[in-house]
């Protein structure tokens, strides 16, 4: 039963901060922030969406995208 209702799946939606990324923000000289991803998970999410699922990615963070 728990297997056949992952086949329902389409969609995974992630928080990008401390799920995604360690939680650790580095600054560049310029003063631009950025964050550090785990080459894993990165692969992952290829794979998904290779594999027709939706990739949603989220953050609370303020930001430029």
């Amino acid at each position: 039963m728990f297997l056949e209702n992952l086949k329902n799946i389409t969609t995974f939606i992630f928080d990008v901060d401390g799920v995604l990324t360690n939680g650790t923000v580095m600054a560049t000289e310029n003063g631009e922030l950025l964050r550090s991803f785990n080459i894993k998970d990165g692969y992952a999410l290829q794979l998904a969406a290779k594999k027709g699922y939706n990739i949603c990615i989220i953050s609370g963070g303020k930001g430029v995208a």
